[in-house]
C-alpha cells in the first residue's frame, strides 16, 4: 500500500491545522493450510510398533530416528531411518510408519517428518 499526505499549522499557545491522505493497496494469498499434526503422527507410528523379538530376546533397549515424507494426499510415500541405537530398532521403527498407511496432511504440501520412537521393555 502507499499513502500521500500533506499539512502545515500555525499557532500560538494553542494551534491549529490542517492535513489530507489517501492511499491504496492490493494483494494475492492462498488459502490458510493446516500445520502439521507432528505429535500425532509420532502416537500413530508408536500405535503400529512391534518391538523386535530378537531386541526382547536380549533384552535390548533404545531408539530409532526416522525420516518419513508424506505427500498432500497423506499418502506416506517414503521412510528412511537416519539414526538408531540397533538396527533392529531402525527397521522396526521404519515398519511401524508404513504401517500407518496414511496420515491426514493438511499443509498443502509434502511433509519431511523426523521421529524419534523409543523401545523400551516394560518389566
Amino acid at each position: 500500500g502507499g499513502g500521500h499526505g500533506g499539512g502545515h499549522g500555525t499557532g500560538e499557545g494553542n494551534g491549529s491545522g490542517y492535513g489530507d491522505g489517501s492511499g491504496d493497496g492490493t494483494g494475492t494469498g492462498e488459502a490458510a493450510h493446516e500445520p502439521f499434526d507432528t505429535e500425532g503422527f509420532r502416537q500413530a507410528i508408536e500405535a503400529n510398533k512391534v518391538y523386535p523379538p530378537m531386541a526382547t530376546r536380549r533384552r535390548l533397549e533404545g531408539y530409532a530416528t526416522i525420516e518419513s515424507t508424506i505427500e498432500t494426499s497423506g499418502a506416506i510415500s517414503s521412510v528412511s531411518a537416519v539414526d538408531s541405537t540397533d538396527s533392529l530398532f531402525a527397521q522396526a521403527a521404519v515398519a511401524a510408519a508404513y504401517a500407518v498407511g496414511s496420515y491426514p496432511n493438511p499443509t498443502g504440501e509434502t511433509m519431511h517428518v523426523t521421529t524419534t520412537v523409543r523401545f523400551e521393555l516394560i518389566e
